[in-house]
């Protein structure tokens, strides 16, 4: 059986190849899922989306020096 990624997994995969654009396009997978009335795709959407938000929140909370670090 293969395990599904979890919202933090998917978040960091779309932040990995959206850059900036990854909350974006969460959203417009969030509101696809709605207009297919899939609301299991709808649920895990969200958790990506909602995960984006809370990595994206936590980074900017680090201090530059601790941002450029994690980078290297």
């Amino acid at each position: 059986m293969v395990k599904q990624p979890n919202g933090l997994d998917v978040a960091r995969m779309m932040i990995r190849r959206h850059g900036l654009r990854a909350q974006a396009v969460a959203l417009e997978r969030v509101a696809e899922m709605r207009q297919q009335h899939d609301a299991a795709g709808l649920d895990h959407w969200q958790q990506a989306y909602a995960a984006i938000r809370e990595l994206r929140r936590t980074d900017m909370a680090r201090a530059p020096a601790e941002r450029d670090a994690a980078t290297l």
